[in-house]
């Protein structure tokens, strides 16, 4: 019988897969989901500037999620007056706040074990084959954390791009007050199953039968590591969006414009944004890690397959799995990619 081994990590994409790979030999399955995130941003323009949702459960940690959702932007800005039926309405009005990077350093803080500018070398090292703008901006972050979102050199870009004088609401306030959120994960609980999700959303992970948020464009990342503790991140990759040139950045399309005559959504509120990823306890052992990725019914084929795998008396199997799907199983001392 092959040994299995005491820690892995697994991902919808190879070099984020080797990112988190990388950092599981130096800490925790926390750091090695946040180092695989940001090597998905290295890579892709359009991640750092979109949304992140995080859970991560094990001995000592408890069960927490972190909603790093871009916000609604417009915080200290006079509502405008909105935009009319008909008129075309500009990409930077549909730019929010940018929380994946604030919420990636929360996750760090909170539940990781290595400082950020170790984490982050995988990205840089990508970037700086990439894209030398992002790999400057990496940098800036391993040094100043996410406070360099905040400094003039990035907020100005994105400020100029998204703000009034583009339609947009993106305003200084916004950025400077930014707060992602850390909450008690979801837990639900099934036959010989407790599936653990994020609490402001993941509806149909839950309950299949139920409506399902799009998740074409979202990507996973999960990792366990031998003292315990299991992470799974969501992200999304956009194939368009508003371009920050100067930061090699593309902005995701995902806040709500204001409209004449409709109710302001209020800044600061989380824009939507599919959670197809789940934990999962049996027999009060946490022993799985899931997300289903590139799926428009993502979270619907997740929450299905949760179900199957636990009927079958055998949360292991990753047999009949989705086919985009991300898991790592524990298996009595070892962990299992699915």
């Amino acid at each position: 019988m092959t040994r299995l081994p005491r820690a892995a990590a697994s991902a919808s994409a190879s070099f984020v897969f080797e990112a988190a790979r990388a950092m599981l030999a130096k800490g925790h399955a926390v750091d090695a989901v946040v180092a695989g995130v940001f090597a998905a941003a290295a890579e892709a323009p359009s991640v750092l500037l979109g949304p992140v949702q995080v859970l991560v459960g094990g001995a000592g940690t408890g069960l927490h999620a972190v909603d790093g959702r871009v916000q609604q932007p417009g915080k200290g800005l006079p509502r405008p007056r909105g935009f009319a039926p008909g008129v075309e309405v500009p990409r930077a009005a549909h730019v929010g706040v940018p929380a994946l990077v604030a919420a990636l350093g929360t996750t760090l803080a909170s539940f990781g074990s290595l400082p950020i500018a170790r984490v982050l070398s995988p990205a840089i090292d990508l970037a700086r084959r990439t894209s030398k703008p992002r790999a400057t901006l990496l940098s800036r972050i391993a040094e100043r954390g996410p406070r360099a979102m905040t400094e003039a050199r990035v907020a100005g870009e994105l400020l100029v791009a998204a703000g009034r004088g583009q339609g947009g609401l993106l305003s200084e306030r916004d950025l400077d007050e930014l707060r992602p959120r850390v909450a008690r994960a979801e837990s639900t609980e099934g036959k010989g199953q407790r599936v653990v999700t994020v609490p402001w959303g993941a509806a149909a992970v839950r309950d299949p039968a139920v409506a399902t948020s799009d998740a074409s464009r979202t990507r996973v990342v999960a990792a366990a590591d031998s003292r315990g503790q299991l992470a799974v991140a969501c992200y999304e990759v956009w194939d368009h969006g508003l371009a920050i040139g100067a930061l090699d950045l593309v902005a995701p399309l995902l806040a709500a414009p204001v409209l004449r005559g409709k109710t302001r959504v209020p800044a600061g509120m989380p824009c939507d944004g599919a959670a197809p990823i789940a934990l999962s306890e049996a027999d009060g052992v946490l022993d799985l890690a899931a997300g289903v990725y590139a799926e428009t019914d993502a979270e619907a084929r997740l929450g299905a397959w949760l179900q199957r795998v636990r009927s079958a008396g055998d949360g292991r199997d990753g047999s009949d799995a989705p086919e985009e799907l991300v898991a790592l199983a524990r298996v009595g001392k070892g962990i299992k990619t699915l």
